[in-house]
């Protein structure tokens, strides 16, 4: 049986509020009409969860036949992967994916091997080292500034939820130590100031950040005396064993400190043990249902799902190539008209 759009929307609807991805919606409903995506072979290696199903929807509602990937790469919510077998949508290893598929949506690169005739949809900046020297279309939906909706405003909201989950509280005037400060990095320090955290950052280069105080990374001893009067520390660099050799592994066991990442790839390195970290490492906002909300993983989703169309229709040259600024003030006129992101934490993403 085909796989039903309008089912796995209806089925959508008791978890979010329209406003919550008007950009999606507003795809799928445009796209229904249009079908421009019919026969399409793709496969998309977005992080499963319960809100990515939206993206799905959109996908289908254009005419595409879909297949979803799984990856070790990135954490993925099984029940959810259940429950797109049982709307028809097949699901398979990133890692064993075959192809030629019209289109690869990809997500760290976990379908860099998969061939495709159109080219290839990265979500991330980390996979953009995959396609470095691939000779055909690379959509970076990264390179943009739609995606900082979610990795500097939805990301820094999920750790601080994520933190509320496990039940430790952050309180105001306590210490946050935030090592990196891209995207995330800085979502989660804005997030902190907007809590009236003490934040302290840590990156190879000072970055401004208003009331946050600087302490550079390859400054051992500093680093190793902030992390230890914090209540928190965060890694958000997107670089794997980044903190190896930057602090004194010995501080951990003589500290309460609780330490986290919120990178894809294990940041903290082999010296401090998985059970000193919170989520043993894994970026901790995937202990969520929703890793991010709705409202701001509505936008990059719904342009992942543009670079399908863009590169079906023939519209990317060979290369990687980041998303038109005209296509994402489309997107943004959409939030801003009928969504649910407060107007001034759009003001933070430039």
């Amino acid at each position: 049986m085909p796989a039903s759009p309008e089912r796995i929307l209806e089925n959508l609807f008791p978890f979010y509020r329209q406003e919550e991805f008007p950009v999606l919606l507003h795809q799928y409903k445009t796209w229904s009409e249009s079908r421009p995506l019919e026969g399409c072979r793709i496969i998309d290696a977005s992080p499963v969860f319960r809100n990515t199903c939206a993206k799905y929807a959109s996908l289908l509602a254009a005419g595409a036949e879909l297949t979803v990937a799984v990856s070790p790469v990135m954490p993925y919510d099984p029940e959810t992967a259940v429950l797109l077998g049982q709307y028809g949508i097949p699901v398979v290893e990133a890692e064993r994916a075959g192809g030629p598929y019209d289109v690869v949506m990809d997500c760290a690169g976990a379908l860099s091997h998969v061939p495709s005739r159109c080219g290839y949809v990265e979500l991330t900046r980390s996979g953009a080292e995959r396609y470095a020297a691939c000779t055909q279309p690379v959509w970076m939906v990264d390179a943009g500034k739609i995606k900082q909706i979610e990795t500097c405003l939805g990301t820094g909201e999920s750790f601080f939820r994520a933190l509320e989950a496990l039940g430790i509280k952050n309180e105001q005037g306590q210490t946050l130590v935030v090592i990196g400060h891209g995207k995330v990095g800085r979502g989660i320090a804005l997030h902190a100031l907007r809590r009236k955290l003490n934040v302290i950052v840590a990156d190879v280069e000072k970055k401004p950040l208003a009331s946050a105080s600087f302490v550079p990374a390859a400054d051992r001893e500093t680093l190793t005396d902030a992390i230890r009067h914090a209540f928190c520390a965060v890694t958000a660099t997107g670089k794997r064993h980044a903190m190896s050799g930057l602090i004194d592994p010995a501080m951990p066991f003589s500290s309460g400190v609780l330490l986290a990442n919120m990178g894809v790839e294990d940041e903290w390195g082999p010296e401090i043990p998985k059970n000193r970290l919170l989520n043993e490492g894994r970026p901790l906002n995937f202990i969520l249902p929703d890793p991010t909300q709705m409202r701001y993983i509505d936008p990059p989703l719904a342009l992942h799902n543009q670079g399908a169309l863009e590169l079906a229709e023939g519209r990317v040259l060979p290369g990687l190539f980041p998303p038109p600024p005209e296509m994402e003030e489309h997107f943004l006129s959409l939030i801003r008209s009928c969504g649910s992101v407060p107007p001034d934490m759009l003001n933070w993403i430039s």
